[in-house]
């Protein structure tokens, strides 16, 4: 039997009422048909797939959430690569067999734990197996000095890292503990494959081994990117070095520490270690304190990130606001002044808010769905409302009403679930089957209640 665990409860719509609707011009997502003031498709032109994956959705779905649903699953299936490692979900079509984690971790929570359990959990276990591996081994301009851990450059080039173990060196992915959510989420939905041990055992080690060299007693955070904001990406200020996107402390990588030290506490009580459950769980509620204290912003919302010297920047990201309501950091009306002024519109919610700079760039001016969807998933938590149809309309899009010209000729064109939107043009960009994206589609349908569980 599948299951997925759900963050949020929502009114139940009347029997038979077709689900996954909406109608806020310019975007509208009816029946058979979605349109969003660029352009506009119909069921008719989906193209027609047949995903291994034979889960259906109930009565209540419209032909074009049907449609959709398979595309969703045929474009999480085109990822599973096989090759020394095993069987994984890689990250999209233009990345071929790299190992990311956030990409897997996050679309393991959105909805691959529960539509693919046994691929999700070799997929996670590749990533530790590769993350052992590596350990600190870097290129030598990766070295962070100001973070004393055991750095071991064994090469000059950056690329001899990916090319040797088919992921980044830690530099550039200090939002690895997000593993720890997705592996706790999979477990707690299918505990017939829970490795408790095995789970416990390598998040013990990787906070000894890996992160603690990240954590600043001096107020309690932990140092490291914005989770998935790539380094020296337009999603940080144009003067700023390798060093300080990894120096800074985040509010979203602050909270998947959080959420990841409450799992370790769980896997501690599953192995049957009481103790150290509760020093888990102390760890966790200084570590909220420290959120709340340092990277809470006098109006209630939360900070992009603290810098490396202390200055807290003004600007807001979705993830991390969403991530503090979803986990818990805040609850209650301080959720709901958390997250209600975020800006929302038909191509979702930008990933800064307000724009860095003079407002250019992917990782700063747009809008990527799988962070749209987290987005929408702790709004549902905050005010108590439905935002499935929104999601599903802003996810619906990203198929292909308007294409940049790389992507139609590089990419997938129409027809697959796109990786980001750039705005405020609204058009669609990056890789095609991008496997987060579709993992939100499959997100949307479950919190709809549409999936039936039981086959």
């Amino acid at each position: 039997m599948l299951r997925f665990h759900l963050y949020v409860h929502w009114p139940h719509l009347p029997k038979n009422e077709k689900k996954l609707l909406y109608n806020v011009s310019p975007l509208t997502l009816t029946e058979n048909s979605l349109s969003d003031g660029l352009g506009s498709f119909k069921t008719d032109d989906l193209p027609v797939v047949n995903p291994m994956c034979k889960a259906e959705l109930k009565k209540e779905a419209s032909p074009i959430t049907n449609k959709l649903w398979k595309i969703a699953l045929h474009d999480c299936e085109l990822n599973l690569t096989t090759n020394a490692y095993g069987t994984y979900f890689a990250a999209g079509r233009r990345y071929t067999d790299r190992v990311y984690t956030r990409d897997i971790s996050y679309s393991g929570i959105l909805g691959l734990n529960a539509m693919y359990p046994k691929e999700m959990l070799r997929s996670l276990q590749v990533t530790r197996e590769v993350v052992t591996k590596m350990g600190y081994k870097v290129a030598t301009p990766e070295v962070i000095k100001e973070i004393a851990a055991p750095w071991d450059a064994i090469t000059n080039d950056k690329k001899e890292i990916m090319a040797q173990f088919k992921s980044n060196s830690i530099t550039r992915r200090t939002d690895d503990v997000v593993w720890i959510w997705a592996v706790d989420d999979l477990f707690k939905s299918h505990p017939e494959l829970a490795d408790w041990k095995w789970f416990y055992t390598n998040g013990k080690n990787n906070f000894e081994q890996l992160y603690s060299f990240w954590f600043d007693k001096t107020d309690g955070l932990y140092r490291g990117q914005n989770t998935f904001q790539d380094l020296q990406s337009d999603g940080y200020p144009d003067e700023y070095s390798q060093a300080d996107c990894v120096l800074l402390k985040s509010t979203s990588t602050n909270s998947l520490y959080y959420k990841g030290m409450l799992c370790m506490a769980n896997a501690a009580t599953k192995c049957n270690l009481p103790e150290e459950s509760k020093e888990w769980t102390k760890k966790a509620e200084a570590l909220k304190a420290a959120i709340k204290k340092e990277l809470m912003l006098p109006d209630g919302t939360f900070t992009y990130f603290k810098d490396r010297n202390g200055k807290v920047m003004p600007n807001q990201h979705n993830l991390g606001t969403a991530f503090a309501v979803l986990f818990g950091v805040v609850e209650g009306k301080a959720a709901k002044k958390a997250i209600d002024n975020y800006p929302c519109n038909q191509y979702g919610t930008p990933l800064i808010h307000p724009f860095l700079g003079k407002g250019k760039g992917d990782h700063n001016a747009a809008a990527w769905p799988f962070c749209d969807t987290f987005f929408f998933m702790a709004k549902e938590i905050a005010d108590g409302k439905d935002y499935t149809g929104y999601n599903a309309a802003v996810l619906a899009r990203t198929i292909g009403t308007k294409l940049s010209e790389k992507v139609e000729a590089e990419w997938g064109g129409f027809g697959s679930f796109h990786e980001k939107v750039p705005l405020p043009s609204g058009i669609i960009a990056g890789s095609g089957a991008q496997l987060w994206t579709a993992a939100s589609f499959l997100n949307v349908c479950l919190r709809a209640n549409l999936v039936a569980l039981d086959k």
